[in-house]
């Protein structure tokens, strides 16, 4: 049974919201009528997304950011209150447990995470910690997340009071109001920030976002612009077979120079050696072919790769995807997917 975010259990969509399943499990908006006019709102002007799909955990302790500098393979030691960081938590062997925005908010760390995998890193996190002063806590229960995309979410904070968006670096936040929290939070090249608000008060500050100029966007719109965007995602284009590298986040996600972390080796090794045997790459159908989830790459007979990530675009209407291909190859003619042959061509990212 998926679970349903503040605004659906709340009943605050509207009635022609048509609900479905996004790959976190949560029950969220598909759509709010018009998937081409939501798109456009997320990419040229301002979109309004319930990201409630997402937990929260919390760290606290006088030993926090040295413990989870040692997890994740970002910079935490340095992150000072108002800063974050984007970060992988790996296995030993290098593989991905989950990924996790790091957010330093006075005396804890916040971490942001897939709200499937709340369980699974709470136990990952709990193997590692010994006789450290850290403490773990679930707070995912207490929060709403709403998000705001597209060029003109600038305008939309500072219709909340807030004038220094522009100026905020990446997860750069701030508080907007008692316990609600304002996140920088780009997709690709959109501008965007997150409200961390209380579960209470999701669908006032839901309406509030609207007033100030936020169209609401659903599922099929804001996936599509991240597919484009080159933003993978956990339990589609990042799973434990994947390396951080082969994302694309290396400059994002990753500081080898920070010291040793869970899995450190590999990566270590894999950049000396520049062994990168595969990447994750933007995708297109040609004509009016249709790409899915798991497809096969193919080039020449052999298997070059496979897709992760697919939507169908609200305005071109042609199919896209995000998939790991191949590194090395010659060229990227004749790749064809699935079992039908779709022909694919690699697009460049980001591509919004």
């Amino acid at each position: 049974m998926p679970t349903l975010t503040a605004f659906h259990a709340a009943r605050h969509y509207p009635a022609d919201a048509r609900c479905g399943d996004a790959p976190a499990g949560m029950h969220v908006a598909d759509s709010f009528g018009d998937v081409a006019a939501e798109y456009d709102a997320l990419s040229t002007r301002a979109g309004l997304v319930d990201r409630s799909d997402r937990g929260r955990v919390v760290v606290t302790g006088a030993d926090r950011a040295r413990w989870l500098s040692g997890l994740v393979t970002n910079v935490v030691q340095t992150l000072d209150s108002g800063s974050g960081n984007y970060a992988f938590a790996l296995d030993p062997r290098g593989r991905v447990v989950f990924d996790v925005i790091i957010l330093a908010v006075g005396e804890a760390l916040w971490l942001d995470v897939d709200g499937e995998v709340v369980a699974a890193a709470l136990k990952h996190l709990d193997r590692y910690l010994f006789s450290e002063s850290v403490r773990l806590a679930d707070a995912s229960a207490e929060d709403a997340r709403l998000a705001v995309y597209g060029p003109s979410a600038v305008d939309v904070a500072r219709a909340l009071g807030n004038t220094n968006f522009a100026a905020l670096p990446a997860l750069g936040h701030l508080l907007v109001g008692p316990d609600v929290r304002l996140v920088r939070n780009d997709l690709g090249r959109v501008p965007g920030f997150e409200l961390i608000v209380p579960r209470e008060q999701a669908a006032a500050w839901w309406d509030r976002l609207v007033e100030a100029g936020a169209q609401p966007a659903g599922w099929q719109a804001f996936h599509a612009l991240r597919i484009e965007a080159g933003v993978p995602w956990l339990g589609l284009d990042i799973d434990e077979q994947v390396l951080p590298p082969e994302t694309g986040q290396i400059e994002r996600g990753i500081s080898l120079s920070k010291g040793c972390f869970v899995g450190y080796e590999i990566l270590e090794r894999m950049r000396s050696r520049g062994a990168l045997a595969r990447r994750l790459v933007g995708l297109r159908a040609e004509g009016g072919g249709a790409l899915a989830a798991g497809d096969v790459l193919r080039q020449g007979g052999g298997v070059v790769g496979r897709v992760t990530s697919v939507a169908r675009h609200p305005r071109t209407g042609r199919w896209i995807g995000l998939g790991y291909l191949k590194t090395g190859l010659p060229s990227h003619d004749g790749i064809v997917a699935g079992e039908s042959g779709q022909s694919v061509v690699i697009v460049p990212l980001p591509a919004a």
